[in-house]
């Protein structure tokens, strides 16, 4: 349970919300957009994902659509590239992680795996 405080001259307008715990813990709830504290990695377009193409597709098309990656693994045969993006489980919303690898294999994406959860 919480306890709703009016705070005038904060955030947008002439007053903001706190929302106040009961463990003591407090935010600001106001109208502007949250941001996003203590996230890991570079947040990606997951809709891009799906305009890459297995066997067509060069790393350079991919850093066109989706930036540089996270990590780089290189082995042998292949090249596997991640984007994480992590955001932790707050007081006022679930967290998420999405978690995205691209393998290639002589210069031409092999395999595409993505994945979402909440967390």
């Amino acid at each position: 349970m919480g306890v709703l405080a009016l705070l005038p001259g904060l955030g947008c307008g002439p007053a903001a919300l706190l929302l106040m715990s009961a463990a003591g813990g407090a935010a600001a709830i106001t109208g502007e957009p949250q941001r996003m504290y203590n996230t890991q990695g570079q947040d990606f377009n997951e809709q891009r994902i799906g305009q890459i193409r297995s066997g067509i597709h060069t790393p350079e098309d991919v850093v066109n659509l989706l930036g540089h990656p996270q990590t780089k693994v290189f082995t042998r045969d292949d090249e596997e590239w991640a984007y994480r993006y992590h955001v932790p489980p707050s007081l006022l919303r679930s967290g998420m992680e999405k978690i995205l690898t691209i393998r290639f294999r002589e210069g031409k994406v092999q395999e595409v795996r993505y994945s979402i959860s909440t967390l």
